[in-house]
């Protein structure tokens, strides 16, 4: 393997017969829906605290966006150190219910308390509480991402099924957006607005739906087939390990750029849409508006990850969202203001989820390419180093886009804005985030493991375990 990114597959025979017997039988449905609900639950946790509540807090309670800020980079100091952890102890992990499972039910007892204490802070919350209560939920997420992610690898082995996989668990993860949408429209609130009142709200759907959705993953989904654990585990062979896999390097590039732009950009959107356009009592329609059409935009991407390429898919989404960003350009407060964004955000959202669908299917393939490398498995490992860089993306941009948008004069808790104020807070929330966006879709068009590279790969496991198991 060269420095040009190509995948050796010189010790594959492209030619090489279908070993008998090995042809896999197509995975029943029940499974894709089962693993793409799990998602739906974990959505409704994670959604408001990346997106929402930093601009809530600094509107409500008057944190300064240097204080988000910082915080935000103070918790990714610690937050590294256990992503690798809980992804080498979930690959070590074994136990009637697999390795993936017991992480997920562990994250219940810290997701809960945490989600409580971030969406119903009191009359006077902290800086400190703040950071604390997000702590514990970067914790938690990390335990569920985690073992979630590398658990897809381990239920399906086609091409086309991982493709599937990816696609249910972005369906999942917009039903539980679409749930927390209409959170504002209970009939109990004193608004339809995004406030403490509605994420209280949520908390209790989140307290209820979070760990049903796990004890349904325990109970009635496979724990995924056992693949031998790969011997390298410590720190240092860990680094060696990623150096080895040029397709993965390439993988965590494009990642971090694009959720490096999307965290610039989800971070500000309430500050865009409330404090900015005065649109905030629309909080439902916007929103429900955007996950709805990019719900429907699923089976369209489907279609194009079966008949196409995930990479295409990928390049799709990345290349649409710097377009879109650098439309945030023509929004404008005003009488068209409401329509112009919620088509802005469900254009935004639909493409979004072309990305996303495209990155975890893909990452799929890059453990088998590992797989085949090592004899081992290493899902877990390489999955946490995708959420090591994806937290610090989702992490270190808020407080870039805090930043930019502070330096440039914006504050939230002002009666009005200057037009300089106005700019910083466009070019942090589009045209910056547009320009990576570009750089991601530039590394992206270079991604190696084509489909039918990835059929190479795959029968040469499928032989390998043949001979190991006669």
């Amino acid at each position: 393997m060269g420095g040009s990114g190509q995948v050796d597959t010189s010790q594959a025979n492209d030619g090489s017969p279908q070993p008998d017997g090995q042809q896999a039988s197509a995975l029943p449905t029940k499974l894709f829906v089962g693993y793409g609900a799990v998602a739906a639950p974990y959505e409704m946790l994670r959604a408001p605290a990346l997106a929402i509540l930093p601009g809530l807090y600094a509107k409500e309670f008057g944190f300064a966006l240097a204080s988000i800020s910082i915080a935000m980079l103070f918790l990714r100091l610690t937050d590294g150190a256990t992503d690798l952890a809980v992804g080498i102890l979930s690959d070590k992990t074994r136990g009637t219910w697999g390795r993936r499972k017991p992480w997920l039910f562990a994250s219940i007892f810290l997701a809960i308390p945490a989600a409580y204490g971030l969406y119903v802070p009191g009359n006077e919350p902290t800086i400190w509480s703040f950071t604390i209560c997000y702590f514990f939920f970067y914790l938690a997420w990390t335990m569920f991402e985690i073992p979630y992610t590398a658990w897809s690898a381990e239920l399906a082995d086609k091409y086309e099924e991982r493709s599937r996989l990816a696609v249910w668990r972005g369906l999942g993860q917009n039903t539980g957006l679409i749930l927390l949408s209409l959170v504002p429209l209970l009939p109990f609130l004193p608004s339809t607005e995004m406030n403490f009142a509605a994420l209280h709200a949520m908390f209790w759907l989140i307290a209820i739906a979070y760990p049903l959705g796990i004890l349904y993953a325990i109970f009635w989904l496979p724990n995924g087939r056992a693949v031998p654990q790969a011997e390298q585990s410590s720190f240092r062979e860990t680094i060696a390990a990623i150096r080895a896999n040029r397709p993965f390097q390439l993988f965590l590039a494009v990642a971090f750029l694009s959720d490096f732009a999307v965290g610039c950009m989800t971070a500000l959107f309430f500050l865009f849409f409330d404090t900015y356009l005065g649109v905030g009592a629309s909080f439902t329609a916007i929103f429900l508006t955007a996950i709805v059409v990019s719900t429907l935009s699923l089976k369209i991407w489907q279609h194009l990850l079966k008949r196409t390429s995930k990479t295409r898919v990928l390049l799709v989404g990345l290349a649409g969202g710097a377009i879109a960003g650098a439309m945030i350009a023509v929004l404008e407060p005003g009488p068209n203001a409401l329509t112009f964004f919620i088509g802005y955000m469900a254009l935004f959202y639909t493409l979004g989820v072309a990305r996303d669908v495209a990155l975890y299917a893909i990452f799929g393939d890059i453990v088998d390419y590992d797989t085949w490398k090592s004899n081992g498995n290493r899902a877990g490992l390489y999955s946490s180093a995708w959420m090591v860089l994806r937290k610090i993306a989702y992490a270190a941009a808020p407080a870039f886009a805090f930043l930019v948008a502070g330096l440039f004069g914006f504050d939230p808790s002002a009666d009005s804005q200057s037009d300089k104020a106005i700019f910083g807070l466009k070019a942090a929330n589009g045209y910056l985030p547009a320009l990576f966006l570009i750089a991601a879709a530039l590394l992206a068009a270079m991604f190696p493991i084509t489909k039918h590279r990835h059929h190479v790969v795959r029968r040469r496991l499928e032989q390998r375990s043949l001979r190991s198991s006669g």
